[in-house]
């Protein structure tokens, strides 16, 4: 089974900003993913590279203003409650001080195993986040939803619209 999707599904962004062993984790009030831990980031506006809109997210939802951020590979799902789909990802060293408000949930440094095993965390970042923040080459991450649930995924090289993402 692949994972068919083209440049086109992938409108958002989601950036992991550590700070030695913790990642700045978001507590979602709104959905998708409400009630639960994500990393920050949200949709690419019209003409905005998918970079830039990750340093925009990531100014706006915890005031650090990023000259960059490393590209880390897709994630994309199929099957999910919402329309099929993906985003750019994105990691990066956090700046000195604390993130200010946030006015899309809740931030707060969590430990990278926390992050890697808790049922709080939206669940296909147990399988994504070790293996960014462990040094893997940009990748494709895609996952196949049942009944709210991830019956299956693949990690397979970047399309080649992506390799200079």
């Amino acid at each position: 089974m692949r994972a068919d999707l083209t440049s086109a599904h992938y409108i958002y962004t989601l950036c992991f900003l550590t700070r030695g062993d913790h990642i700045l984790m978001l507590h979602r009030r709104r959905p998708p993913h409400q009630g639960l831990w994500n990393g920050v980031g949200g949709r690419i506006e019209a003409g905005e590279s998918p970079l830039a809109a990750c340093l925009r997210e990531v100014r706006e939802e915890t005031g650090y203003r990023l000259a960059t951020a490393r590209f880390d590979g897709l994630l994309s799902w199929s099957g999910h409650e919402f329309p099929d789909g993906g985003l750019y990802i994105y990691t990066v060293e956090a700046p000195a001080g604390e993130p200010g408000p946030c006015p899309e949930g809740v931030l707060v440094w969590k430990r990278r195993e926390w992050v890697y095993t808790s049922s709080a965390v939206v669940s296909n970042l147990h399988y994504v986040v070790p293996l960014i923040l462990a040094g893997a080459p940009p990748q494709r991450y895609h996952f196949w939803y049942g009944n709210g649930q991830i019956t299956h995924h693949v990690v397979e090289p970047l399309p080649a619209w992506a390799q200079t993402a």
